[in-house]
């Protein structure tokens, strides 16, 4: 049988305009929202870290891949938590992934499926007001609330961070920004072979960043910063936010780098250790990692200078694998990559911290979700809601004599044509529905999924098949199209482009 692999994936690059922002929207699935309360006397501060486009491979702190970049302060994190093995982003591409940890759903209930539409084509899409982030639950619960960093989750006014929960935005709207305007000192930035020439002097020479506070009736404000790194700017704003504020109040902080997504660029400082990496692509992706590395270093020693440091939940994460198809990270511990399905797709680095209440240094096999983010910390907040979650509380099931317990009976993923069943040990993948040929693999044996099975346990196929089935009848088909279809070739298979 042929090695060669097909599989159709979603992309695109949202571009979203300034607006005017509304009144606070949240909601449940199913029901209306409960206006929920803290029932907690000392409710845990919350810090969620989310990378953008960043592989397992990547991070020294998950193994000895050969282009694994020394990651010292997520080993940092590791050693004060959970490192789950089996973390799964619930799409393979930004703005779905994002809404489903947001939400704690699968993003398919509301029929977002694929990449915020950018332009004119924006129009009211992305994350429905009807959807409710947990941002505003714990708001609504006591907490002050911010994100930094990149949100591609639309750009209307009632689809703003401001409007869904967050005190404070400094960031961007859109998919991608510049790191720092091209031509800064201390600046490398480099075209990967995939971006044309003139597409990359572009992405270089763009600078979007803008703030916002909630209730303020005037649009976002333009910060005309363009010489800071992205990622230590995002970081600066971070830490003030853990220092500020009212004496015993909870936190909530999202910060949602863009590192490390092109375009490539990075601080020479940051490069410097890597002068042995021959690709110029890669040792500037080698940098930004090291980057933001650094950043979650300086968040942890901003936590550890706070009274509050063993009451603060952590959790580092990435929206989706690396973009392997750009000339970095590698496809030989884990398949694929971003834009596919395949293991290096959705499976994406998962560490998790709660001192008070957490065990330290354990590494977790199970398969978790990064739909498991709401209502774990809505749980350890005490803030109660109606939202009807696909996630599940994490805390019990790290607790002593409950480690031989499923997690996750099985988590499914959809992108147009293409799915995905992942249930223990076994995955399940197709790239077309009816008539499709699926393949079968067992990840305990095969995590680097070369190796078909869908002959020699043609039970299993059916069972993961009959389960897809039974799960798809309570998803939303698509609440939009995308344009059109260009093929990609990475790591020796071929991946559809959509956007």
């Amino acid at each position: 049988m042929s090695r060669r692999i097909i599989s159709a994936t979603l992309t695109a690059v949202c571009l979203a305009a300034l607006a005017l922002a509304s009144a606070e929207h949240a909601s449940a699935a199913t029901t209306s929202p409960a206006a929920p309360k803290s029932t907690t006397a000392r409710a845990p501060n919350i810090v969620l870290i989310v990378a953008d486009d960043l592989g397992i491979p990547d991070l020294a702190t998950y193994g000895a891949s050969p282009v694994a970049v020394p990651t010292p302060n997520l080993d940092r994190l590791a050693r004060r938590g959970v490192m789950f093995q089996r973390g799964y982003a619930n799409a393979s591409v930004c703005s779905p992934s994002r809404a489903g940890f947001l939400t704690g759903q699968y993003p398919q209930r509301h029929g977002f499926e694929f990449l915020t539409p950018e332009g004119a084509d924006a129009g009211r899409q992305g994350l429905a007001p009807t959807q409710r982030v947990f941002a505003a639950d714990l708001k609504r619960g006591g907490y002050r609330t911010a994100i930094f960093g990149k949100w591609h989750l639309g750009s209307t006014p009632d689809r703003l961070p401001t409007a869904r929960g967050f005190d404070e935005f400094l960031g961007f709207l859109p998919g991608e920004t510049a790191y720092a305007r091209a031509g800064t000192p201390g600046l490398t930035s480099v075209a990967a072979p995939y971006l044309g020439a003139r597409s990359f002097e572009r992405k270089v020479d763009w600078v979007q960043l803008m703030k916002h506070r909630a209730g303020d009736p005037r649009p976002p404000e333009v910060v005309t910063d363009d010489k800071t790194y992205l990622t230590d700017l995002l970081t600066r704003e971070a830490v003030r936010f853990i220092g500020t504020g009212p004496r015993g109040q909870p936190y909530f902080l999202y910060l949602a780098h863009l590192a490390p997504h092109s375009p490539f660029q990075a601080l020479d400082a940051d490069m410097a250790p890597f002068a042995d990496i021959k690709d110029p692509v890669r040792r500037t992706y080698a940098g930004m990692i090291r980057a933001l590395d650094r950043s979650v270093g300086a968040v942890l020693d901003a936590i550890e200078r706070s009274p509050d440091a063993d009451n603060t939940i952590v959790i580092f994460t990435a929206d989706n694998g690396a973009a392997t198809y750009m000339g970095v990270s590698d496809c030989d511990s884990l398949a694929g990559g971003k834009l596919s399905y395949f293991e290096g797709g959705p499976r994406v680095p998962f560490l998790m911290s709660w001192p008070a209440r957490w065990p330290r240094g354990r590494v977790e096999p199970r398969n978790v979700s990064l739909m498991d983010i709401a209502p774990t910390v809505l749980t350890a907040a005490g803030v109660k809601t109606d939202a009807a979650f696909d996630g599940v509380d994490l805390t019990p099931r790290m607790q002593p004599g409950r480690d031989g317990e499923t997690i996750h009976e099985a988590l499914f993923f959809r992108t147009g044509p293409e799915y995905a069943v992942v249930s223990g040990d076994w995955k399940l993948l197709s790239n077309t529905r009816e008539g499709a040929f699926p393949w079968l693999f067992d990840l305990a044996n095969d995590q680097s999924e070369r190796d078909l099975m869908t002959f020699s346990k043609p039970e299993v196929v059916r069972d993961l098949q009959a389960r897809f089935r039974a799960w798809e009848t309570g998803m939303r088909p698509s609440a939009w199209t995308p344009k059109q279809t260009v093929q990609i070739f990475q790591c020796g298979r071929i991946s559809f482009h959509t956007q």
